[in-house]
């Protein structure tokens, strides 16, 4: 009984009633809110992630041989305000506009993550607008994303060329490049098309290769025409290791021929996919008495089927180079691009070591020198072939340099190099080359797969610097693709076979 008295008595107090004769209620305090403070702390900056290398870092290791095109993993910028130009367009392998970072901050930076560690021996920049104006920027390395070390301060681009500006460096190890921009000579902004890292792989004997499947159909080729059909080759003319029973040289078929669809069976004609197919055997008929190579290959044509105007001289079928002088009289442009997207199906696997594999698939010819000749050359026992070019000086020797391969130890001489190239194109697999002449340069690109695909290989050759003997009112030139043989010494029988998919020209106004 008592405990209930005291629960009940406590339960009144809880609730107000007895202590207060009072008939209001008690008011409650009402809680006063704190006050923010007025400088809170700021959130932590978070720390970058970086991600895991793709292969063990083995720090023992700190030099290599070689020189790839190496394929970054990614691009990230301390500006990505500009939602249509990000910094991840410098290696998306395109060199126009839409495929560049563009930015107005200055000492804008991107970073480079090549996926691990390698030697780095070049780095390219290729700018937006980069023949009009000089860019401004420094080079850092790191092998772990967070040290950097500065390898190049206050670099200029030189203000020539679209193409890459190639910044040789101490072979460096390093996994992170890190590019900043101190903008162009022009507005400021830093408008970069494309980066290239060149060097060798540290951490694995090579890098992985992402191949590059490309569906024929793509082109819009038929097997059931001839090649006229399906490519526009009223610009082109042909010679074929076929006897022309006039002369004993090389059969020629003119443009007006191949536009209205002529074959050969044995070396012209169209695959069962739709390709365009040449072959060279090493026996049969060669162009002149001055070559030593047979071929199935096409020659530039600018007056398409019109036989008023001569084949050869400063006229409207042939190009004058960008740094030729004007020569008076109208030409068929000032500078010529060549793009094509082929697969090599044949080498051949008889002859010297020279000439075992060697076909060449696109040239600049000139009057009676070449300024480019650009080599596909395959060992049987290997499983990839390396590409390379030959630039002929005015009258005198070849420089050669490598695109797809091994690094040259000299450019005086032609490659003997037989290893396997680790990065090489396979027979069979479709890639593409460009071969783009402005100015006073010829330069060289290669891509697994088709023209959108990703860039494996570059080199070029500025004419200017070489002393190449081309700038002069008389010289002419035209473009050639296809099979050109380069083995005079093996099986009268033994062929290159190649197959093309696509072939564009293009040239500059007089």
């Amino acid at each position: 009984m008592k405990k209930y008295l005291f629960l009940g008595c406590s339960i009144l107090i809880l609730s107000g009633c007895g202590g207060s004769s009072s008939s209001e209620p008690p008011v409650a305090e009402p809680e006063v809110p704190s006050q923010p403070d007025p400088t809170p702390d700021p959130d932590p900056t978070p720390e970058p992630s970086i991600a895991d290398p793709l292969f063990p870092p083995n720090l023992a290791v700190t030099s290599c041989t070689g020189l790839d095109y190496i394929q970054i993993v990614s691009a990230s910028s301390d500006d990505n305000t500009n939602s249509a130009f990000l910094a991840s367009n410098v290696i998306d392998g395109q060199l126009d506009r839409n495929g560049s970072w563009i930015t107005e901050l200055p000492d804008a930076t991107v970073t480079l993550d090549l996926g691990f560690r390698y030697e780095v021996k070049q780095i390219g920049s290729a700018w937006l607008n980069g023949e009009q104006s000089i860019n401004s920027f420094d080079i850092e390395i790191s092998e772990d994303g967070s040290a950097f070390e500065t390898i190049a301060s206050s670099v200029d681009s030189s203000g020539e060329t679209a193409y890459f500006d190639i910044t040789n460096i101490e072979d460096t190890p390093a996994r992170f490049i890190r590019l900043t921009s101190k903008g162009s000579d022009t507005d400021g902004r830093t408008e970069l098309a494309e980066i290239a890292v060149m060097g060798c792989p540290l951490d694995v004997d090579s890098a992985p290769i992402t191949e590059q499947p490309v569906d024929i159909a793509q082109f819009n080729l038929d097997p059931n025409v001839p090649p006229g059909s399906n490519f526009d080759l009223l610009s082109w003319a042909l010679d074929t290791p076929e006897v022309d029973p006039n002369d004993g040289f090389s059969l020629r078929a003119s443009e007006r021929q191949l536009d209205a669809g002529y074959v050969s069976e044995q070396y012209f004609y169209t695959a069962e996919d739709g390709g365009m197919v040449f072959v060279a055997t090493v026996d049969g008929a060669k162009t002149s008495a001055n070559t030593s190579f047979t071929r199935s290959e096409l020659r530039g044509m600018l007056r398409r089927g019109d036989t008023s105007i001569r084949t050869q001289g400063v006229n409207e079928n042939n190009w004058i180079l960008g740094y030729q002088p004007d020569p008076q009289t109208t030409v068929g442009g000032r500078g010529g691009r060549m793009t094509a997207t082929l697969k090599v199906d044949e080498v051949t696997t008889t002859g010297s070591q020279l000439h075992e594999g060697r076909v060449i698939v696109g040239q600049i010819h000139a009057d009676d020198d070449e300024p480019i000749r650009l080599y596909y050359k395959k060992f049987e026992n290997n499983e990839r072939g390396y590409i390379y070019f030959a630039h002929e000086l005015r009258g005198g020797d070849d420089l050669w340099l490598m695109v797809v391969g091994d690094e040259l130890s000299s450019d005086q001489s032609h490659p003997t190099i037989t290893n396997n190239p680790s990065q090489g194109i396979a027979l069979g697999e479709v890639f593409s080359y460009e071969i783009d002449q402005r100015g006073a340069r010829i330069d060289v690109i290669i891509r697994r797969g088709n023209l959108n695909g990703p860039i494996i290989g570059y080199n070029y050759v500025d004419m200017n610097e070489r002393g190449s003997g081309y700038d002069i009112i008389e010289e002419w030139n035209y473009f050639k693709a296809g099979a050109y043989s380069q083995n005079n010494t093996g099986d009268g029988d033994d062929f290159s076979k190649v197959t093309f998919y696509q072939l564009n020209t293009e040239y500059g106004p007089q």
